[in-house]
């Protein structure tokens, strides 16, 4: 008689062999449960959709408010007052306000021809005004081409008599016309001469207000 057991019939040692199976598989399947838990607790996090922030607005996206400097529209200036007529007559119109111009018909003229002249009188202010303006206060002067020698004048051989006051509007104009013979005129309508080929002016004038000379050609 020995030391050791009896041995067990044989369906004893399967039984113990199926557990031993058994109680190794699930031990494997634990282990692997537990190597995928902790990989899986290293990855991204998952957020509620409700939780998630937007992304800050770029510097490019931010609004910017209006400068108020450029944003707000320059106020035009106010009118300037409207200049209005004392009561009573019109005031006399100065030498300063009156418009005086020489006209010639055209540049050149040929020999034969008789230079259309006339003067053109005209309110240049803002005012009704009223001005002596007949045809004893104007005159029409031709004079040689630098204006030092008068040659011819329209109130020489004309009569000069007449008055016309006349209330010039803003901006109105008046204009008298003259023939000229092309010849030299004194007062008192002396002796004429006949003038030759070249260029000379022609000055207007009304009372003490003289207008810019003109020039004009004899062919």
């Amino acid at each position: 008689m020995t030391g050791y057991p009896p041995p067990l019939p044989p369906g004893v040692y399967r039984r113990r062999r199926m557990l031993a199976g058994t109680a190794f598989a699930l031990m494997l399947v634990g282990v692997t449960w537990l190597v995928g838990a902790m990989v899986g607790s290293e990855g991204p996090a998952v957020v509620p959709q409700g939780a998630q922030q937007s992304n800050p607005p770029s510097p490019a996206d931010t609004p910017v408010a209006a400068s108020s400097s450029s944003s707000s529209a320059t106020s035009p200036p106010p009118p300037a007052p409207t200049p209005t007529l004392p009561p009573g007559p019109p005031p006399v119109c100065e030498d300063a306000q009156l418009g005086v111009t020489a006209k010639v018909g055209k540049p050149a003229y040929r020999s034969g021809e008789q230079p259309e002249f006339a003067i053109v009188v005209s309110n240049t202010g803002p005012l009704p005004c009223l001005r002596e303006i007949g045809r004893e206060v104007r005159e029409l002067v031709v004079s040689t081409a630098d204006g030092k020698v008068r040659l011819w004048s329209s109130n020489d051989c004309l009569a000069t008599e007449g008055r016309e006051s006349r209330v010039l509007a803003p901006g109105e104009r008046f204009e008298f016309g003259a023939r000229w013979a092309g010849s030299t005129s004194e007062p008192g309508c002396g002796k004429h001469t006949r003038l030759g080929p070249g260029d000379y002016l022609l000055t207007a004038r009304v009372s003490g207000k003289s207008s810019d000379p003109v020039v004009f050609r004899l062919e």
